[in-house]
């Protein structure tokens, strides 16, 4: 299918769902386009895989398809990589965004958990411990604290006592 450049034209040769042999495969698909506009290539993949897709202003541009027989996701992968584009996932929905925006927004949520570590009260928490001594669980305790956590243990009552932030 041929598209001018005024107007963008997208041709579905076809859907193919899976075999049921293939149950838990994603459904697969064809499609032939031409300088199709993004959003409306992400509409019909949101279509065939029943996700929810949020696309922003920021993303833009056209891509040519020619896809034969291929899962949705893989074409998915091959739309967004075409334009430099990554998905974050929140729950049910699917969020598309240039990687340079997603990657500045995955730096900022770090940067946020971590300042609140800083300044979260600490916890005390005593632990009680069966069937070992409170005193071989230690090292396995200290390796899943928070810098400003501390743990120590009591031989007496077998406990592990740990501070740590929530």
């Amino acid at each position: 299918m041929r598209a001018t450049t005024a107007a963008v034209a997208v041709g579905i040769c076809g859907l193919l769902a899976a075999s049921p042999a293939l149950a838990a495969a994603p459904p697969r698909l064809t499609i032939e386009v031409s300088r199709a506009d993004i959003h409306n290539l992400l509409r019909l993949i949101a279509d065939v895989s029943h996700l929810n897709i949020v696309v922003g202003e920021d993303v833009h541009g056209t891509v040519s398809l020619h896809l034969r027989n291929v899962p949705w996701t893989d074409a998915l992968d091959a739309v967004l990589a075409s334009l430099g584009l990554g998905t974050e996932r929140m729950g049910t929905i699917v969020r598309v965004a240039p990687l340079k925006v997603l990657e500045e927004e995955a730096k900022t949520r770090a940067a946020v958990k971590k300042a609140r570590e800083e300044v979260a009260p600490l916890v005390t928490r005593i632990i009680p411990v069966n069937y070992t001594r409170a005193e071989e669980l230690l090292p396995h305790v200290k390796a899943l604290l928070s810098p400003r956590g501390t743990a120590t243990f009591d031989a007496r009552t077998n406990v592990l006592i740990v501070r740590d932030v929530e």
